[in-house]
């Protein structure tokens, strides 16, 4: 191991120097009380023989003072004040030069293989901060703030190629909250034709493959490869076959994996499979090792949103944040979108349409493709406050609507990334705490654990339980499949998905003309710029406020609606069977009002009202005989 390290050579700064157990003297010269100040040398000569930690208020209560009395020292006894901080001083640079032997040495030891007090640094891996902590005894936080040398050391010379560890860098990991880097280790994978077969598999792909995949890939193989090893005698190539294939998936499915780890690793065996037989590297012993049979059937999901309640205590609390992490989870939350897109959110992300309604626009890893989705006002003013806290803090206006600020919350601390985006580790972190902190409980009455994805989650699932269509939500998410969205979609309840299957069904306006759904979506971008037609489309179908017995399809470049309340007769108005008790019930009050505006000569009102009875009996007549028809 320690031949493949790359080490630059760190010294002490200085020679450390001995520690001096000398005599302070200090004569005394009228400041102050003449006993008090013979009673604070001999205090603080004592501490010094005792290598105790020095301070003026220590030197007071060893010297029998009353509390308080280091205010005293600092008024009155000037000179002899000036000697405790040049011994402070002499004890901190005695302090740092001692956690600076042990430092070296702890490095030394770890480099070399042989710590005393960890586990040995594993092929292909680094030395962190935090081993060397755990080493030398020396806490990570004085490492960071004291010894920023050594620090730097183990941040930037962490990456340590070797033939069976690779590291692979990228700045979109950087972008979206991650390391910068991808490590992949062949290392625990046997037999050799096994690991030299999979070494040029991932050279082959991984310019085309995001680094989850490569991952997953390795270790399907190292899966492989263990059930090789496992068998008995050495097998080659060749004897690979479809029974052994079959043996193979019959202990996977009694391990304890996940179906979704199961299919995985299935799916990342067979690309590799597959890339042996078209490349001709391997040649085994049957055709088709892997069938789509093969693949465990999928397991019942369970929802994984955060609970209103949750969501509720976290809200109630959020703004206990870093102002930076409450506006990114506030983003997240709304949005639903993955972390590692809101990490890389630019800074210039928001934009309005010509009716003053923003949207938002990133860009989604995962699919490789731009989105853009509507957002509330109230998040524009969110994001218009994040953008100006990064102006004030950074300057000229940077990349990253969310670049990691210079200081922690209370400015003691600076962060390491500041500039970069985020690390998706310290965000968690925060929320987490924030759990602890303020006792945010789930169901169950334990305090909360919160992930990434379940944000995602909960977006949909808000949507869903709303009433918002499934295909509206795929939209919304960016999903290019139903198939994909179907996670989400199953959390509805069966009386939710009654109501949605209704609405599905046959809508007319107020001259009974009957329209289809998509007939309703072609109207709502009516006109409008066809570069802009999804977004406007999203936008009128998850922002607009439903009408108590119907809908407005008011194409969105015609403005507001010109007509007020007097839906049922405007032409964009459409409703469906489910509103037939209030049409009744309409239709009923109306003509006992025709009755009294013609008892009562009211003509004005007898022609409005007749407009309205007249609509009525156009909207009821198609809807009763849908009704029957269903």
């Amino acid at each position: 191991m320690s031949s493949n390290l790359k080490v630059v050579p760190i010294t002490l700064n200085k020679e450390p120097l001995p520690k001096q157990k000398i005599v302070v003297r200090c004569d005394y010269k009228g400041q102050g009380s003449k006993e008090n100040h013979e009673k604070l040398v001999n205090a603080l000569n004592q501490m010094i023989r005792e290598d105790s930690e020095i301070t003026v208020k220590g030197v007071c209560i060893r010297a029998g003072m009353r509390t308080g009395f280091d205010n005293n020292v600092r008024k009155s006894y000037k000179d002899l004040h000036s000697i405790i901080l040049k011994q402070i001083d002499i004890q901190t640079n005695d302090r740092r030069n001692t956690e600076r032997r042990e430092l070296l040495s702890a490095l030394e030891r770890l480099r070399n293989n042989t710590p005393i007090n960890t586990d040995p640094v594993r092929p292909g891996g680094y030395i962190s901060i935090k081993m060397l902590m755990r080493e030398s005894g020396v806490h990570e936080s004085t490492i960071n703030r004291y010894h920023k040398d050594i620090c730097k050391e183990c941040t930037e010379n962490k990456r340590i190629n070797t033939d069976d560890v690779w590291f692979f860098g990228s700045e979109d990991l950087t972008l979206q909250g991650g390391s910068g880097a991808i490590k992949i280790s062949f290392s625990e994978i046997s037999p050799t034709w096994l690991k030299r077969s999979a070494k040029d598999f991932i050279k082959a792909c991984h310019a085309t493959k995001s680094s989850a995949t490569l991952i997953a890939n390795v270790h399907a193989i190292r899966m492989l490869g263990q059930d090789i090893c496992a068998a008995d005698g050495e097998l080659s190539p060749s004897d690979i076959d479809r029974p052994f294939i079959e043996n193979m998936l019959y202990r996977w499915s009694n391990k304890k994996l996940k179906w979704s780890t199961r299919k995985r690793r299935l799916a990342s065996l067979r690309q590799y499979i597959e890339w042996c037989e078209d490349t001709g590297s391997l040649e085994f012993g049957s055709t088709r090792l892997i069938t789509d049979s093969d693949y465990p059937k999928p397991e019942e999901k369970l929802p994984r949103f955060i609970p209103e309640t949750v969501m509720t205590q976290l809200n109630k609390h959020i703004d206990l944040l870093h102002p930076h992490v409450m506006r990114f989870f506030l983003v997240l939350q709304e949005v639903g979108m993955r972390i590692g897109e809101c990490c890389a959110l630019p800074f210039d992300c928001i934009y309005p349409d010509d009716q003053g309604d923003y949207f938002i626009k990133y860009y989604q890893f995962k699919m490789k493709k731009d989105h853009v989705v509507p957002i509330s006002k109230e998040l524009t003013g969110v994001i218009q406050e994040q953008q100006q806290a990064v102006r004030e803090e950074l300057g000229a206006p940077k990349e990253l609507l969310f670049p990691t600020p210079k200081m922690q919350l209370g400015g003691k601390r600076a962060y390491p990334r500041a500039g970069l985006a985020w690390s998706r580790g310290t965000l968690i972190k925060n929320l987490n705490a924030l759990a602890d902190t303020e006792n945010i409980l789930g169901p169950d009455g334990s305090v909360y654990h919160f992930t990434y994805h379940q944000f995602r989650h909960t977006t949909a699932t808000r949507m869903i339980n709303n009433g918002v269509p499934q295909h509206i939500v795929q939209r919304y998410l960016g999903h290019e499949t139903p198939t994909m969205t179907s996670t989400y979609a199953h959390i509805m309840d069966e009386t939710l998905k009654k109501e949605f299957a209704a609405f599905q069904g046959k809508m007319v306006d107020i001259n009974g003309k009957i329209y289809e759904p998509e007939d309703i979506a072609i109207t709502l971008v009516e006109g409008s710029d066809p570069d802009d037609i999804d977004a406007q489309w999203l936008k009128k179908n998850i922002a607009v406020q439903s009408l108590p017995n119907g809908l407005c399809s008011l194409p969105v470049v015609q403005g507001s609606c010109p007509h007020a309340n007097a839906c049922l007769n405007c032409p964009n108005f459409r409703t469906d069977h489910r509103y037939l008790p209030q049409h009744r019930d309409q239709l009923a009050k109306t003509e006992k009002i025709i009755a009294t505006c013609k008892a009562n000569g009211w003509q004005r009102q007898l022609e409005m009202n007749d407009s309205v009875k007249s609509s009525l009996v156009k909207i009821i007549e198609p809807l009763e005989v849908s009704g029957h028809d269903a």
